[in-house]
Parts: structure tokens; C-alpha cells; sequence
């Protein structure tokens, strides 16, 4: 199918508006013609590379004159400051590649964000735990892992959930019936028995942790894959390229993340991978989308769900808690 430049121009332009807050994102995404692509994509690597390697420059000259200053040779401290800078190069270009760069002509698919992660249980010196060990971990470990879930657009924090395991709990047990039973097992759901949540022997345990512990006895490896749980993973609109993308994950501690009567396990991660789809999309439309940009900012709409806590006594059998949100709220 065919799809007129012109028609997606009018199409996009056509939905700008003006006011709201916004993200916006570099500013080298307008124009068309023959090479605007290539210029698009070569314009920000060039100045960023260019800014990069003249600060490695001016700092490995620095760290030879002051290196020739305190007695060492101009030619073997060239060599060692050079073979130094080439190394954290090498470092800083790894740490970018796994960061996920967005320059390229993709857009990413959030919603279909997987993250797979192979842990296992151990007991604190290192040793595997043997078959009297009760230990197992806590419902959805893939998710209830991690206390925080923060996400970066180009060096700008954009959303971060504090409650990030209580918030994928709350998201898995309302999740219909059959995905509980399917989806969410590959993250080690396990629906628990009522009444028996804190149960950590295995005679009066439910059917939720025995299934966990079974899994993860005598140090076994545990193989999870799922869904992230945050706003922007949360629609359906595509994330344009030309814009870089950060998900920071923060681990809870191995005592919420673990249900045992005794402290002495940890958990250990030993492999974890990040998938996020990446689409390609028609040159009209990035050409539309180009156009676009050039006069106003891309506006993502996003449902955004937010979890509290707040300390309360006990005993107490009601309270009122003012000013529990701040700002717009839902109708």
C-alpha cells in the first residue's frame, strides 16, 4: 500500500495542540528532502562524539603534562594515558549500547517490554540450600524483586514508582483468571491460599508457596520472563526515534523478597535481559512525523497509576487521611 507524504503531513499536523505539559525531545527532527534522514541520524552522533572525545582529549593531555611535570618520560606517558582513555571509551560506548540508544529509524514498542531473569536462592555464604531449608519467595518474584521503577527520556526522569512491588501485585491479582493461570506463571505467580499468606511451613503452608518452594528448593535456577508494569508500558502509541530510553530497576531486599523463618538466604541473579520491540515504520510517515515535530511536540496520552502507603496504628478500625492525593484527580 501506498501512502501519500503529503496525506500523512496533513493527517499529523492536523492534531497538534496548543497547551499542556509536554516531554520534548532533541531537536534535530525536522526537515525532509533526499538525505534528511541521514542527516537526522548523523547530525546528533557527530556533535555528541565531537564534544565527547575532545574532553578525553583535553583530559589525557592534562594527565601528560602533569605526569612529564613529576619526572616520567613525554613517550611512556603518552603510551599509558592513551592505552587508559582508549579503555574508558571502550567502557563509556558498552555502557551507551546497553542503555539503549534510540537513534536509529525504529520507533520502540513499549507495551511489549519483556524482562527475563534467571535467580536462585542460596543461603548468605554462598553455599546452595539443602532439602530441610523452608525458603521460597514472595508471590510474582519477577516484579516484586524491584522497589522502584524509574524511566529516562534523553536524561530527562519522566515516571518513578516508589511502591513498585505493591503495584504489580495489585496489577497481577486483578488480572482476569486464565491470564493468572498462564501469562503471569512464567513470572512466579502463584496465587496464595486465603489465610495462609505469612505460612512458611510447609504442613500448614498454601498451595501458592509450596508451588515456589518446589520451584526454587535445593537452589535450583529460576527462569522468569514478563512484562514490566509502568505507565508508558501501559499504551499503545509507539516511542519515536531519536530519543534515548532508560528503565532503572532498584532490588528490594532479600527479607521482603523472601518468605522464610530464617534470615540466613539470599537471592542471586544470575542472568537478566531486557527485550523491547522495535518497529519499523514507512518513510512517509517518518518524513509526516518530521514535519510535525517541526511545529509543535508528539504528546503521548497515558493512564497513570500511582500506590501510597501511609503508617497507621493498630487496632484502629477507621481513619481519615487528608490531602491523600495532591493535584488532579479522577472524576
Amino acid at each position: 500500500m501506498h501512502l501519500d507524504r503529503r496525506a500523512c503531513q496533513d493527517y499529523y499536523c492536523s492534531q497538534l495542540q496548543n497547551g499542556g505539559s509536554y516531554f520534548q525531545g532533541v531537536s534535530h527532527q525536522r526537515g525532509y528532502g533526499m538525505f534528511s534522514n541521514l542527516f537526522r541520524m548523523i547530525s546528533p552522533i557527530a556533535m555528541k562524539a565531537g564534544k565527547y572525545l575532545g574532553k578525553h582529549i583535553l583530559s589525557t593531555g592534562s594527565k601528560v603534562m602533569s605526569d612529564v611535570v613529576s619526572g616520567t618520560s613525554l613517550k611512556d606517558s603518552t603510551r599509558a594515558r592513551l592505552k587508559e582513555t582508549s579503555k574508558n571509551i571502550k567502557d563509556d560506548i558498552l555502557h551507551k549500547l546497553q542503555s539503549g540508544s534510540g537513534v536509529g529509524e525504529s520507533y520502540l514498542d513499549l507495551a511489549h517490554t519483556l524482562l527475563h531473569l534467571q535467580v536462585k536462592i542460596t543461603k548468605k555464604n554462598g553455599s546452595n540450600i539443602a532439602t530441610p531449608d523452608i525458603v521460597a519467595p514472595v508471590n510474582y518474584l519477577l516484579n516484586t524483586l524491584f522497589s522502584e521503577c524509574s524511566i529516562t527520556l534523553n536524561d530527562k526522569q519522566v515516571s518513578s514508582q516508589a511502591n513498585y512491588a505493591y503495584r504489580c501485585m495489585f496489577d497481577a491479582l486483578l488480572s482476569p483468571k486464565a491470564v493468572q493461570e498462564s501469562l503471569l506463571t512464567a513470572g512466579l505467580f502463584f496465587r496464595d491460599s486465603p489465610g495462609k499468606i505469612d505460612a512458611t511451613e510447609i504442613l500448614n503452608a498454601g498451595e501458592g508457596f509450596k508451588t515456589r518452594y518446589n520451584i526454587c528448593k535445593d537452589s535450583k535456577l529460576m527462569d522468569m520472563i514478563g512484562a514490566l508494569h509502568f505507565d508508558l508500558g501501559n499504551q499503545s502509541k509507539y516511542l519515536i526515534n531519536s530519543v534515548n530510553l532508560r528503565i532503572k530497576l532498584e532490588r528490594n531486599k532479600d527479607a521482603f523478597a523472601l518468605m522464610s523463618a530464617s534470615q540466613d538466604f539470599k537471592i542471586v541473579i544470575q542472568h537478566a535481559s531486557l527485550f523491547v520491540r522495535k518497529v519499523k515504520v514507512a518513510p512517509s510517515i517518518l518524513i509526516a512525523h518530521e514535519t510535525a515535530l517541526s511545529r509543535g511536540a508528539i504528546k503521548m496520552p497515558l493512564r497513570r497509576t500511582e500506590v501510597k502507603s501511609f503508617a497507621l496504628s493498630s487496632g484502629m478500625q477507621s481513619i481519615t487521611i487528608p490531602n491523600a492525593f495532591i493535584g488532579p484527580v479522577p472524576a
